[in-house]
């Protein structure tokens, strides 16, 4: 190596980070597959059509519903194969694909994580789609109540916590997961009757039996016990199978109402939902936190700004949080603007916490609700960037690849690799970096199966680093045109 390629290793800053994500829901068909029962072929182009779209307007993470209420997105040998993918619950689709797999592997090709994510207590989403035979609700009725419009596990029945937890940890182990991810559904949201009085959740006899085994805690906290049992449980699986695994929750956006004082409405999701979401980022139960922060900035008692600020003062832990933020809301009671006005409210806050956000949810990027999709790849994905570092999971010390230039066909490309191979163990990705006009720019992410690319335009040199399983990055190798 010459000693300008090493001093202008020595100058290349260190890449952009910022966590661009958003959900792609499966549920009652929100995003995908667009119906029930349609061809396999279809499914996947259909898939793969939101994945490209999410790459190129910038997004750098996928979070993916996989178990919608009871049943699965993917292979599995717990629960039956989910209606929103086939129409008919148990029958797996023909010729056989599996959505989940698929998506892990086109989303790393684009560079972009993809997480699974799961309904932990929905028994059946509606009544459209009759269970299974091996679905919960017929294994086990006594488990599952109706409750509103859907049928729900019941979280008091340690079985019920066992099998959302064996789920999850089966999809740890089995396919090549950045994530897994849990939303705001543990106890149900509250109904009312004509009255506007609250039903109580039907769980009256498995709080019962709790007490006559000796229970000595009130309805409320012991339905929180069950729903910090089931969290912890997801995280000290997650990690004793794969410590580099992210394991995110996105909680109703506030703890309490009157926290920060002054703030919240009707819904207490401590009491009403069973979720002590403060509790579970104060233990280090997450690795991210995705309060979903679904209301304007400037709303009063319920505004962005005021609960994003509010979680920051939460995070004894260090952990990452990133707020989820209601895209699909533009045109209702928001424009573009807001969502734009959101996301640099974040990164205004940089110092205290490497910027992230989640859009719920990818439809309307997709579709450019309100030119949401535009202005987004426009204005605020201007660069590409890499999600924040999680040193708790992995600081692995990489070191620089050889990069340097090939012809294939006459075309110039970049290619890279570790001298000593064994540090691939350590690399889950790759950073390339551009100098362009005279300024290094963080260009594109690969995952680490691939070991070259198109040289960027315009480019007088190019930066590659190893980036490891907690998205550390290491020491860059650099080549000049």
């Amino acid at each position: 190596m010459t000693a300008a390629v090493s001093a202008q290793n020595a100058a290349v800053p260190p890449p952009a980070r910022e966590l661009r994500g958003s959900w792609i829901a499966t549920v009652r068909n929100i995003n995908w597959p667009s119906e029930p029962g349609l061809p396999v072929a279809k499914q996947q182009q259909q898939l793969l059509t939101l994945i490209e779209s999410a790459a190129n307007l910038g997004l750098n993470a996928l979070i993916f519903q996989v178990r919608p209420a009871g049943d699965a997105m993917y292979a599995s040998q717990i629960e039956p194969w989910s209606p929103f993918l086939t129409g008919q619950m148990g029958v797996a689709p023909s010729p056989m694909w599996d959505p989940l797999e698929f998506a892990v592997t086109e989303a790393h090709k684009r560079g972009m994580e993809l997480h699974a994510w799961f309904n932990p207590y929905r028994a059946l989403a509606g009544e459209k789609h009759a269970p299974s035979a091996d679905h919960i609700r017929r294994r086990h009725p006594e488990w599952t109540m109706k409750y509103s419009i859907d049928w729900w596990m019941d979280p008091g029945v340690p079985e019920v916590r066992q099998q959302a937890v064996a789920v999850m940890l089966d999809v740890t182990r089995r396919y090549d997961v950045d994530g897994i991810h849990i939303d705001d559904y543990f106890y149900p949201y509250p109904i009312t009757d004509a009255k506007k009085q609250k039903i109580e959740f039907p769980d009256s006899e498995t709080f019962a039996r709790y007490k006559a085994a000796g229970g000595t805690l009130e309805l409320t906290a012991w339905r929180r016990q069950n729903v910090d049992e089931t969290v912890q449980a997801i995280y000290e699986g997650i990690k004793g199978i794969k410590r580099h695994v992210k394991f995110g929750i996105s909680p109703f956006g506030l703890w309490r109402p009157n926290y920060p004082e002054g703030t919240g409405g009707g819904l207490d999701p401590y009491e009403d939902l069973g979720a002590d979401s403060k509790k579970w980022l104060q233990n280090g139960w997450v690795d991210y936190f995705t309060p979903q922060l679904y209301w304007t900035i400037n709303r009063p008692k319920l505004g962005f700004i005021t609960y994003y600020d509010w979680w920051l003062e939460q995070n004894t832990q260090g952990r990452h949080i990133w707020p989820g933020m209601n895209t699909s809301k533009i045109g209702d009671d928001r424009n573009a603007g807001e969502i734009l006005h959101q996301m640099s409210v974040l990164r205004e806050r940089g110092l205290k916490m490497t910027p992230g956000h989640f859009h719920w949810n990818f439809g309307a990027l997709h579709k450019d609700l309100g030119k949401i999709g535009t202005y987004t790849k426009q204005r605020a994905y201007t660069t590409h960037a890499i999600p924040p570092a999680s040193p708790w999971l992995s600081q692995t010390p990489l070191p620089a690849p050889v990069v340097g230039k090939i012809m294939p066909g006459g075309k110039l490309t970049v290619a890279w690799q570790h001298s000593d191979v064994r540090w691939m163990s350590a690399t889950r990705w790759w950073v390339v970096q551009a100098l362009i006009n005279g300024k290094w720019v963080t260009w594109k992410s690969f995952f680490k199966d691939q070991l070259s690319t198109e040289w960027p335009e315009n480019a007088a040199a190019v930066a590659v680093r190893a980036g490891g399983l907690g998205w550390e990055t290491g020491e860059a190798g650099v080549v000049m045109k």
